[in-house]
């Protein structure tokens, strides 16, 4: 028993598959249903989209316009218990290790909740009408209209709550599912599609209230306490079910992976007898679909942090019948980008609020036998941009910043600061000192011009033009910023040393000296894998780290949002917007 349940008993879930060949209607009802996410535990109290956690898989071929009807019948009160503990160790284990409320105090206006809702359709090329602004909510009993175009690349995009404030609260009690656009080149590579042999892998960490005897009573709980903000659950659900098991055949798999969590980062590494036995994985995809060529993951295991998806294939074929391998969870939370030896999968790591790392077994079981390795190209419709081709384009930072609460008790907020380009100037500034191939450093300032959400809007970039966006993480944790819209490039990933003064972040101000392409040591591999070279929607930058994105929209105009991705810091206003402007309207802007 593990955690007051057995591993690895229940099958694998498949969420049930809304196949669409040409333009159509659907209508997604947002419900309040009981769910059971393991046959040891009592069925939990969720919200769902039609009935299913997770909601149900719309499959769409490309250029196959869908209007979706979501329906809101959510009935209060939020089936979660949000509770804040208190900062303690129990027999030496962390608090938030723990399954229960270990003694937290119940938030009296997250019980009072009763199901505001908006979609967002995550990693969809949309028109802002309907991008599920955070906004634009609506209440019980009330309905929205979306127009989804899906005239895009083949990827696999998920659909979930963003209202604003509550995104992490919303998500938590089960509103999330799953959305795949297929294309003509997907198909010539003969790649799996559809069960059995491609299976969706939705990743999400839940915690349970307990009875006084100790046992799960299978209430839901979203906590947190006072030093660690984030939500880090102690049990990683597959498809909505604790530890599953998937019998395999022995022949290849498609799995298309999204790490559904409010902030927890899985590095997932896949043993045999007690061993790493990742070479039978290949990379073919992430978040913007096919990557240019298949792509080895990481010596470290596949880093996913929260919204990052990887399509992957298993190669079974050499493995004789009853072979079991299991998929662990090596990464510490918070995440900060460390690098883990694979070995150490499947060992527990309190201090790193990783109690279970157990996420999925696999069992060989008899049936078709053979693998098949993909083709060595596989995007043609793809090819890097050189950066010596975006000489004079529009260059844009921003810092990612924590500043602690002057309230006692209170968490701290983390914003995403938009910062303008200054000569000499007496006003707080972010100096950026980058250090050029045997010259001396070149020196730039930054003023902060916008720290919340609510500040007025700084980013219009204009259609069709290219943009490097600067991320420069002034904080000690990893955050996986997503952009809403067109899927971007990561241009690099350098090292930085970051200083930052006493009294250096204010309200409006931030002071700080970044040195960039100077190493800290941080054991942190500051450089881009393999499988972060094709398109990407939500990239990771980790501490002590600057990364360059190109961004360039082709298609819609109209107001949209960038944020980081870790719920809970979306929540404390780390999320900007930005308006995309057609060239011919920015005269009169």
């Amino acid at each position: 028993m593990v955690g007051h349940l057995t591993p690895f008993v229940d099958l694998l879930p498949v969420p049930p598959r809304r196949v669409i060949k040409k333009p159509t209607r659907l209508t997604v009802r947002l419900e309040t249903v009981t769910h059971s996410f393991h046959r040891d535990l009592p069925p939990s109290r969720v919200w769902a989209y039609d009935g299913h956690l997770p909601g149900p898989t719309i499959e769409v071929e490309r250029g196959s316009g869908v209007e979706m009807q979501w329906e809101n019948r959510l009935s209060g009160p939020l089936p979660v218990l949000v509770t804040r503990a208190p900062i303690h160790a129990e027999d030496g284990v962390p608090v938030q290790c723990l399954p229960g409320r270990s003694g937290g105090a119940l938030d009296p206006n997250a019980a009072a909740l009763s199901g505001y809702a908006v979609v967002h359709l995550h990693g969809a090329l949309t028109q802002a009408t309907s991008d599920g602004w955070t906004e634009n909510l609506i209440a019980p009993g009330q309905d929205a209209l979306d127009s989804y175009q899906n005239d895009q690349r083949a990827a696999l995009l998920w659909y979930h709550d963003h209202v604003m404030g509550i995104t992490r609260f919303n998500v938590y009690a089960g509103l999330a599912g799953l959305w795949i656009v297929r294309d003509a080149r997907e198909r010539e590579l003969e790649l799996p599609e559809g069960p059995p042999y491609e299976l969706p892998l939705l990743l999400a960490d839940r915690n349970f209230d307990t009875a006084s005897d100790g046992s799960l009573t299978g209430e839901l709980v979203h906590k947190t306490d006072p030093d660690v903000m984030e939500c880090f659950s102690p049990f990683t659900t597959v498809n909505g079910v604790i530890w599953p098991r998937v019998d395999v055949e022995p022949t290849t798999y498609r799995f298309r992976v999204l790490n559904g969590s409010n902030a927890r980062t899985y590095r997932l590494v896949l043993t045999r007898e007690g061993q790493p036995d990742q070479e039978r994985i290949t990379q073919i995809g992430s978040d913007g679909g096919l990557l240019v060529a298949p792509a080895r993951i990481p010596l470290q295991g596949l880093v996913l942090a929260s919204a990052e998806r990887a399509d992957i294939l298993i190669d079974f074929s050499d493995l004789g019948l009853g072979t079991e391998l299991t998929l662990w969870n090596n990464a510490a939370a918070p995440f900060n980008g460390a690098f883990a030896d694979p070995s150490t999968a499947g060992r527990p790591d309190l201090e790193g609020l990783l109690p279970y790392p157990e996420v999925l077994l696999f069992r060989v079981i008899d049936g078709r036998r053979g693998g098949r390795r993909p083709p060595a190209v596989l995007a043609t419709d793809f090819q890097r941009t050189d950066r010596g081709d975006l000489n004079g384009c529009v260059v844009r930072a921003i810092a990612l910043v924590e500043q602690e609460s002057n309230r006692q008790g209170q968490p701290s907020t983390l914003t995403m600061r938009e910062l303008a380009q200054e000569g000499a100037t007496d006003e707080p500034v972010i100096t950026l000192v980058e250090a050029g191939a045997g010259q001396p450093g070149q020196i730039s300032r930054w003023r902060t011009v916008a720290t919340r959400f609510e500040d007025k809007t700084n980013f219009f970039p204009m259609l069709g033009q290219p943009e490097i966006w600067r991320l420069i993480n002034l904080t000690g944790d990893t955050h996986p910023i997503h952009v809403h819209l067109d899927a971007f490039q990561v241009l690099s990933r350098q090292p930085a040393v970051v200083e930052i003064p006493d009294g250096g972040i204010t309200d409006t101000d931030t002071s700080a000296t970044v040195r960039i392409g100077q190493e800290a040591d941080d054991h942190i591999p500051h450089s881009l894998d393999e499988n972060e070279l094709g398109l990407k929607d939500t990239v990771r930058v980790n501490a002590n780290e600057v990364v360059d994105i190109l961004v360039r929209f082709e298609t819609f105009a109209g107001r949209y949002m960038y944020h980081c991705h870790i719920l809970e810091h979306e929540d404390h206003d780390m999320m900007r917007p930005f308006v995309v402007m057609p060239g011919e309207l920015m005269p009169f802007m």
